[in-house]
């Protein structure tokens, strides 16, 4: 009986409630029109983030505190930015002692067997390296015939090969094989080759071979696990970085000068590598340094999630501070879009050249972060003297021209 009780008052009180429902909320208008309420909702998003997105590096200061008044005040004042740059990008396993498995004794004074080519006054061997469980480097090391004066990690484009950026394949404009000019100087130079952007190996060929860039392929797995393609590869620099000062370095003096130079995706690899590891002296980057807010607009495998609401391409830099950095205003590599062979899977986005605004303009950016202190929010005088720690009367981040790479 209670139960029908129950029943009978909810149906008489049907009736006040539809009447309530009809009636128009304070503040607020009836739902009109015949738009498509689904599209109008994705374009609000998009306007939304769109906002939110060119907002984003004025909101960037409030996770900074540098303290320009010296190197090691410095150091310390951006460790917490460093720390969650490493993060982000998943550079967080713990790297093995480098084994530098050759094909030949690249040692200084030995006997030059096996070699995968020579130059004018080096040497070329094909080299790989351990990094961590599962995930090793491969390249060619460049060992000039003379006593190295330097140490040079040098990255090409995903898509060009180590062979290439050393002059030993067609490919690459003679002008911009980095690697071996860098050699012909009397640099020492390890050349990684990177994951590239075709998708041969995307997929299983007993089902199916996606459209997936190998970047992206890869991409998809490390997220899950909160890893990240780009530091995969910084993982392999910094390990050739341990080689280089640790079994690599001369057996009768101290490690060398080092540095990391890089183009296109070489170029973002580079870049990241020496703001995470104080232990590279200068960097040297072409084809990638822009405003980082075009990103959702790329392809997917350049997403780093969280990054832009505290880095953009200056606050990177100034990681690299006060080391040397050198921008190139250089033609970035162009894509269309993912390939068009496998089944379509692949994330769009496309990657296009950066015009030389866009470059003057995050370089002013990196300059006014890292050589003019008394220009930021809440700056005091003696941050401004700080400046003296910085700047010197120079500046730590330099633009050339636009370069024939």
């Amino acid at each position: 009986m209670l139960t029908l009780r129950l029943l009978v008052v909810a149906v008489l009180l049907l009736p006040l409630s539809v009447a309530a429902l009809a009636q128009t909320l304070p503040g607020t208008d009836p739902l009109t029109g015949n738009e498509d309420l689904a599209k109008g909702m994705v374009e609000g998003l998009h306007a939304y983030l769109d906002r939110e997105l060119e907002a984003s590096a004025a909101g960037r200061a409030a996770y900074w505190h540098r303290d320009l008044t010296d190197g090691a005040r410095y150091e310390a004042s951006v460790a917490p930015n460093r720390e969650r740059l490493r993060r982000m990008i998943g550079v967080v396993d713990a790297r093995a002692p480098v084994a530098m498995r050759l094909e030949a004794d690249v040692q200084e004074g030995k006997a030059p067997a096996g070699l995968a080519g020579t130059g004018a006054g080096y040497k070329i061997y094909r080299v790989r390296w351990n990094v961590f469980r599962g995930v090793e480097g491969e390249g060619l090391l460049l060992v000039p015939n003379r006593p190295a004066h330097s140490d040079v990690v040098a990255l090409p484009d995903c898509d060009a090969a180590p062979e290439q950026l050393a002059g030993l394949a067609q490919g690459v404009p003679k002008e911009a094989q980095f690697a071996r000019r860098l050699a012909e100087s009397g640099c020492r130079v390890l050349v990684p080759a990177l994951i590239d952007r075709s998708a041969t190996y995307s997929g299983n060929p007993a089902i199916a071979i996606t459209n997936q860039p190998h970047r992206e392929f890869l991409y998809r797995a490390a997220y899950e696990m909160g890893r990240h393609i780009l530091g995969y590869e910084v993982q392999k620099v910094l390990a050739a970085v341990d080689w280089f000062q640790g079994a690599g370095k001369p057996a009768d003096g101290p490690s060398r000068p080092l540095g990391v130079i890089g183009f296109g995706e070489g170029g973002l690899v580079a870049l990241y590598s020496a703001a995470l590891d104080t232990r590279i002296g200068a960097a040297a980057v072409s084809g990638c340094f822009a405003p980082r807010e075009r990103m959702p607009r790329e392809p997917i495998y350049r997403n780093v999630f969280g990054l832009l609401r505290e880095f953009g391409d200056a606050e990177i830099a100034c990681l690299v501070a006060p080391r040397p950095l050198i921008v190139e205003a250089s033609r970035a590599p162009e894509i269309a879009g993912p390939p068009e062979t496998g089944r379509r899977t692949a994330a769009s986005g496309t990657l296009t050249a950066y015009s030389l605004a866009e470059v003057q303009s995050e370089f002013r950016r990196a300059v006014a972060l890292t050589a003019h202190g008394s220009n930021l929010p809440g700056s005091s005088p003696k941050a401004a003297r700080g400046n003296e720690f910085l700047g010197s009367g120079r500046q730590n981040v330099h633009l050339r021209g636009l370069g024939p790479l």
